[in-house]
């Protein structure tokens, strides 16, 4: 079994991305979460790049997935690139052994991706025409969504919808989760 450390912003990410990433890799991978007491913005924070070569070193982990959101478009290429230097400045520090994914906008981006599941899972009719990369705020258009319902949806419920998506219509949907899975299939080879 090859152990694959995640860190992202909130437990809820790095839950949501295992529960996705178990209907492809289950039985060949077990992830386990990093930096766990550090949230948001504060991955910034330099404290990290003590810690994490720790964590990483006691897990015997193979590689690390790095979840991060954007908060943006995928044209927004400053806001790339600020993610990128992050990323790579803190992966400098387990020997570049991780790969990022950058959810354009945010996690919620991806439950777009598979808007059936969600809409059976809420009994709600959302749509998402097109692109889920090109949607602002995902987030928000979800709670829109369920705003008049009595399951209404929290971001905490992520890890448990992950569990539904269907992975194929998320990989095929999804530029970004389609690049990135090219990346990790890679990273699980060497």
């Amino acid at each position: 079994m090859i152990k694959i450390g995640l860190v992202g912003e909130d437990p809820n990410d790095t839950s949501a991305i295992a529960n996705l990433l178990l209907k492809k890799y289950n039985g060949r991978v077990n992830f386990y979460p990093l930096a766990k007491r550090i949230m948001g913005y504060q991955l910034d924070n330099p404290k990290i790049k003590k810690s994490l070569p720790i964590e990483f070193g006691e897990k015997k982990c193979k590689f690390i997935v790095y979840i991060r959101d954007l908060d943006g478009f995928k044209t927004e290429q400053s806001k790339i690139n600020k993610r990128i230097k992050w990323f790579k400045e803190l992966d400098s520090f387990i020997n570049n052994k991780g790969i990022l994914l950058l959810n354009i906008w945010e996690l919620e981006g991806l439950i777009l991706a598979d808007i059936e599941t969600f809409n059976k899972l809420y009994h709600v009719k959302c749509k998402c025409i097109g692109d889920p990369m090109f949607k602002k705020e995902p987030k928000e258009e979800l709670k829109r969504a369920t705003s008049k319902s009595t399951n209404k949806y929290r971001e905490s419920h992520c890890p448990e919808i992950f569990k539904k998506l269907n992975f194929d219509n998320v990989e095929n949907r999804c530029d970004y989760f389609a690049k990135f899975i090219v990346e990790f299939d890679e990273k699980l080879k060497k």
